[in-house]
């Protein structure tokens, strides 16, 4: 395979950790990528002081072993999650947040040094101008004899082989394909779950971190309101301070403005008027972004079909291969199941 052209859909971290993998190994590739940006689903905003905050994925667990490895392969650091002290708890409105103690015995999290984006970009080095081309999204893939004909909304390119790491049910909802993929995989496709694409997040960034000084760790949990999870979300030079978490995503129809109103005034019930005091408030809605959601008829559970034995299976007369974290035999969804996919379709192609 390594004097056919390999085309890669998608330049998140399952697209540009495979891509690494088969430049490594000397493979001819092309990345696109549909955004005007890398990453997918990753996504860490600088604020205006310069702090980093991860608006997607954030964490990594000691048996994420597939992304650790490469981590530390690419020399990228990691720091513990700070989960030192106490945190707040809301059951219900009628009740103020309650303070309890984090068990000292949790199993750690890990955070990326300079965010999650980091890990994005030293990827992206790998790949020269011509390997890699962004906010193109492709609207056809054709079957030409021996090879695919692939068209974006810029122009087109002629592959041996076609990865796609776009979620599943978008890739068969947002392209055409001639000949037209097996029902039974659009079927599944439909149904599979996309990671991600029902969440939003929130970040502000302080100029000191209150919260630790005050003996509190961050840490807070609320069953009403519009957040539901906030953490420390300190750099791992620990000289930028953040808060950062989810916002149920019934809050994503509300306005901004409202929205941000609601926040606040629910971080002052947990933290106090000191969290007033922010230097930067930013927020991702990933129900608001079409490249991550796609609206549905009805209800499909979290991880629904992701791992699907069908996603096995390649397409187009063994020309096109669907990838990406849902389709991971283990931990789909995650970072850790991006990683893994990718090294078991680079495997798969080394062993062509």
């Amino acid at each position: 395979m390594r004097n056919k052209n390999i085309t890669i859909l998608g330049a998140g971290l399952c697209g540009l950790t495979l891509a690494y993998l088969l430049k490594k190994s000397d493979y001819q590739i092309t990345v696109i990528e549909a955004r005007d940006r890398l990453g997918g689903r990753i996504l860490t905003q600088q604020t205006i002081d310069h702090t980093f905050i991860d608006l997607g994925p954030a964490w990594l667990w000691n048996q994420n072993t597939a992304i650790l490895d490469l981590l530390n392969e690419l020399q990228i650091p990691i720091h513990q999650q700070f989960a030192t002290g106490n945190g707040y708890y809301q059951s219900m409105a009628s009740q103020p947040p309650q303070l309890f103690k984090l068990p000292e015995n949790q199993e750690p999290s890990y955070r990326i040094a300079g965010g999650t984006h980091s890990l994005i970009e030293r990827l992206s080095e790998f790949l020269n101008t011509e390997e890699l081309k962004l906010d193109e999204p492709v609207t056809i893939l054709e079957e030409i004899e021996s090879q695919i004909k692939l068209t974006t909304s810029k122009s087109t390119y002629i592959a041996d082989l076609v990865i796609s790491t776009i979620p599943p049910r978008l890739l068969v909802n947002n392209m055409e394909f001639t000949p037209s993929l097996p029902a039974s995989l659009v079927d599944i496709a439909k149904e599979t779950h996309t990671w991600m694409a029902d969440s939003m997040k929130i970040g502000l960034s302080y100029s000191k971190p209150f919260w630790k000084e005050n003996g509190f760790s961050g840490s807070c949990f609320s069953n009403i309101g519009p957040f539901t999870e906030l953490y420390d979300h300190t750099n791992y030079e620990e000289d930028k301070f953040a808060l950062a978490g989810f916002i149920n995503d019934s809050w994503s129809q509300e306005s901004p403005s409202h929205r941000k109103e609601m926040i606040l005034k629910q971080l002052v019930t947990f933290l106090g008027k000191e969290a007033l005091d922010f230097t930067s408030y930013n927020e991702q809605s990933w129900s608001q972004e079409k490249y991550t959601h796609l609206p549905y008829n009805r209800f499909l559970s979290p991880h629904k079909n992701n791992s699907h034995s069908i996603y096995n299976e390649l397409y187009l007369n063994n020309k096109l291969f669907i990838a990406g974290t849902e389709t991971s035999s283990q931990y789909a969804g995650y970072m850790e199941g991006a990683v893994r996919r990718a090294k078991s379709v680079f495997n798969f192609i080394n062993n062509l």
